[in-house]
Parts: structure tokens; C-alpha cells; sequence
């Protein structure tokens, strides 16, 4: 749920949140009980509009704020690359901040930290995203960086160069890291031939092989008025930023959004394809199972948030207490579900010691199995309901949080889903988690990657 969906790749030393998102939690926890959560409108005050090219701009106007967060979606990412520009998204998101037609290097990110502020973006499967948080004060001159950034990249020859290093760094650190392997193996067993099997990062033979008139016909091809979304949070004065959106991206051509109808297609289950065995220099065993399940404009994902909180969320759900703490078959273990343009994907990870994978792969998959044939208990929805509202009200609580759900969804085409999506997890009934595991789950043919010694 809602930082859960950003399966992105950072490269440019995004802030921790941890301690914060502690912090913030342990006073929640403290009163959440108080709070009638149902009821509250998290993001009561958006707006959304659309520019006459079609750039959609939405707002969320907080005048207590002391920050403003100004985010820039591109409705973009790996799924949109093929087998010879894989990696390519991510590539333009290391080499965008190098200057501008009319800026320098110095003039991008030393700028806004000048300004007190951060700036930054991240690459998915389904999106490219950027974004700055500045003092409120400062928030039109951010918007006039940023905003110039990503329309207006020189992709410097020598800067290319320089972040084509980085890259390879970044794909060879991936490849070393047991986890990482394992989530790439898993999307190429669930995804097959489709685009989400493809990594976000790319390899090393396609970014070495990327040229600066790649990058170019990428950009202007995808960063264009149909596939953008202007996000605003916080505190500033609407007619001023406005105004300052329209001239900077009212100048666009009027270009509707190119429908990628391959990532609608839902891989076939192949019985020799529903369980892969990598042996590694690993101290201990890791598991990934799942199955694709509903996209993202389906109503069916919020049971699926819920079934995943039921199963995999906190100390008190299903697997935690019965593979952790009873049976002390694994170390470690949680459930997802990813929402995606394309089929979403509800996985479930465990770590354990090496000799006891195949009774936690077997374990797990009886309780997804027990979830998809018995009712969940009353106590038990309910718990998971709480927990996702929890999450909700935390993401609203910042400035930046706000414009990362709104981007997020306005960026796959459900924008309405910020607005509706308390009231809809509390419609969620028992019945409904039954139905929604057991139409997607495919027993016991579940694709399955291992990771052992």
C-alpha cells in the first residue's frame, strides 16, 4: 500500500524517512483508537484540471503548511522500453539533472539546495517521476527549475558518459545483491513475455550501448503533454503557480497518451515454469511466490490490499504468528500487493534458515490455498482495515506524501482512487477476500523463485 507500490529505482541520495515514519507511527498506534478513521477525507482538498494540451495538473492547497512539494509524473518506465533500449527510463532519470538548454549543472540541484531544498526523481515499471520540496517561499522559482529539467534536457555527451558509469555500477551492485536477483527472477518467472519481466534498471550490454540521440527520440516520444501530471502539495498561492505551469508547459503540442496494450496481457500459467531454484553464496534461504492479479483501474484491488494485510502485514497477521512465531519456520515474512497500469502483483517474501525452504514454500502455499476456500474471521478484516487506513492517514500527513499518492494514481489513470479509497476499503466484506484469492490463485501451480546456499 502506498510507499509499497513505488517499486522505483533512486539515484541521486534520497532522504531516509525511517526514524520519521517511526516517530509518526508510534503516535498513531497510540491514538488511533480515538480517531473515527472512516470518516476522514485525506485528501478533501485536491483539484485536478487539465491544461488545453492535456498536461494534468492537480493541487492540494494546505496554507499551514511551511513546505510545498512540487512533483512531476511521466507516465513512463520499463514497460515501455524493449529488449534493445532496456534501461533506457532510468538512464534519462540519472542524466536529465546534467542542465538544461538554458541552465547549467550548477544551476539545477545546487539551486534548489540553495533554496533549503531537495530534489529528486525515481524510475518503475509504469512511471518516471520527479520531484522538489522547498520552503513554501521559495516554491514558484523550484517549479521553474524543475519544470525546465524535464522538458528541456541538453544531455550533456560528457555528462552521459560520466552517468553511464554510474549506471553499470548501480546494475552490477544489483546483480550482487541475493534480494535483487531474487525480485528479477520472480518478475521474469510471473511476467513471461511481458513487459513487466523486464528490469528497470536495464543490463549492462543495453546501457552500454545507449547514445545520446537514444535518449533524445525517448524524450521527445514519451515526455510529451498526454503522459504528464503536475502534482502541487502544500502551501503556495494557486493563481501564481497556475500561471507559471501554464507558460511552462502550456507550450506543449497536444499530444494524446500512447496506449501500451502489451502490458495488459496476462501471462499463461506453464506448469514448468511455476517453481525456479538458484543456488548463490547465501548464508540463508529466500522465498517469492505470488500470482498476477487485477489491474489497476479493477475495483477488486482493494480486497486485494486487504487480503494482503490480513496475511503479511504486522506481528498479528496470519503468517507472522503462524510461520514466525509458532512454528519458527522462517525469520522473516510479508505480503504485498503491487497496483500496476497492467496485472498487479500479490507476492508474498520469507527468509529462513537454508534447510527448512521447502517446508516454508509449502507452508505458505497451504495458507494462501486455506485463504482462498475458508472465511477470514470478522477480527481479522477488521485488523487489516485499520492497518491500511493507518497507512493512509500517515501518507497525508506530509506534503510530499500527499503529492506521491495523488501522482501515483493520477499517473495510471484512476486518479479518483485518492479520494475514495478510505470509503472503499471499508466496504471491503469477508466474502470478498475468498472470492478475490481464490479467482486469481492457480493451486498449486503458484510461480515460485528460491534462493538457497
Amino acid at each position: 500500500m502506498f510507499y509499497k507500490h513505488y517499486v522505483t529505482t533512486f539515484s541521486h541520495g534520497v532522504n531516509s524517512k525511517k526514524m520519521i515514519l517511526k516517530k509518526k507511527l508510534l503516535y498513531l498506534f497510540s491514538t488511533i483508537a480515538l480517531i473515527p478513521i472512516f470518516a476522514l477525507p485525506a485528501f478533501a482538498n485536491a483539484s485536478n484540471t487539465k491544461l488545453k494540451n492535456g498536461v494534468s495538473v492537480i493541487f492540494d492547497n494546505d496554507p499551514s503548511s511551511l513546505l510545498t512539494a512540487i512533483q512531476i509524473w511521466v507516465a513512463v518506465g520499463s514497460v515501455d522500453e524493449d529488449a534493445i533500449n532496456s534501461g533506457i527510463s532510468h538512464y534519462i532519470e540519472h542524466t536529465i539533472f546534467k542542465g538544461t538548454k538554458t541552465r547549467g549543472q550548477k544551476d539545477v540541484a545546487p539551486e534548489i539546495e540553495r533554496l533549503g531544498g531537495v530534489i529528486n526523481a525515481a524510475t518503475s515499471k509504469d512511471y518516471t517521476f520527479f520531484y522538489t520540496l522547498v520552503p513554501s517561499s521559495y516554491c514558484l522559482k523550484a517549479f521553474e527549475i524543475l519544470g525546465d529539467v524535464v522538458l528541456n534536457p541538453a544531455f550533456p555527451e560528457t555528462e552521459i558518459e560520466k552517468e553511464r558509469q554510474v549506471v553499470l555500477e548501480e546494475v552490477k551492485r544489483k546483480d550482487d545483491n541475493p534480494q535483487s536477483q531474487l525480485f528479477d527472477e520472480f518478475y521474469e518467472q510471473v511476467y513471461q513475455q511481458s513487459p513487466y519481466a523486464r528490469r528497470v534498471i536495464g543490463t549492462e550490454e543495453t546501457v552500454s550501448k545507449l547514445k545520446r540521440e537514444d535518449l533524445l527520440a525517448f524524450h521527445n516520444k514519451f515526455y510529451v503533454s498526454g503522459n504528464i501530471f503536475v502534482v502541487i502539495t502544500g502551501n503556495f498561492a494557486k493563481k501564481e503557480m497556475m500561471d507559471l505551469i501554464e507558460s511552462n508547459f502550456g507550450a506543449l503540442p497536444k499530444v494524446k497518451k500512447e496506449k501500451n496494450k502489451s502490458v495488459m496481457l496476462k501471462p499463461k500459467n506453464k506448469k514448468d515454469l511455476a517453481k525456479k531454484i538458484i543456488k548463490r553464496d547465501v548464508s540463508q534461504g529466500y522465498i517469492l511466490m505470488g500470482f498476477t492479479a487485477a489491474p489497476a483501474d479493477s475495483s477488486e484491488q482493494y480486497s486485494l490490499d486487504v487480503a494482503s494485510y490480513i496475511l503479511g502485514a504486522g506481528r498479528a497477521s496470519r503468517l507472522n504468528k503462524k510461520l514466525v512465531e509458532k512454528t519458527k519456520l522462517a525469520l522473516n515474512i510479508s505480503c504485498s500487493f503491487s497496483t500496476q497500469r497492467g496485472p498487479g502483483l500479490f507476492h508474498i517474501y520469507g527468509e529462513c534458515n537454508p534447510e527448512k525452504v521447502s517446508n516454508l514454500s509449502n507452508s505458505i502455499l497451504l495458507e494462501l490455498l486455506d485463504l482462498s476456500i475458508n472465511q477470514v474471521t470478522e477480527e481479522e478484516l477488521n485488523r487489516a482495515k485499520v492497518l491500511l487506513i493507518r497507512d493512509k492517514l500517515l501518507e497525508a500527513q506530509t506534503s510530499d506524501g500527499k503529492a506521491g499518492e495523488l501522482g501515483f494514481y493520477a499517473v495510471l489513470g484512476i486518479e479518483k482512487i485518492s479520494d475514495n479509497y478510505v470509503k472503499k476499503i471499508k466496504e471491503v466484506e469477508i466474502k470478498d477476500i475468498k472470492k478475490v484469492i481464490s479467482k486469481y490463485l492457480v493451486f498449486p501451480n503458484i510461480p515460485t523463485v528460491i534462493m538457497a546456499p
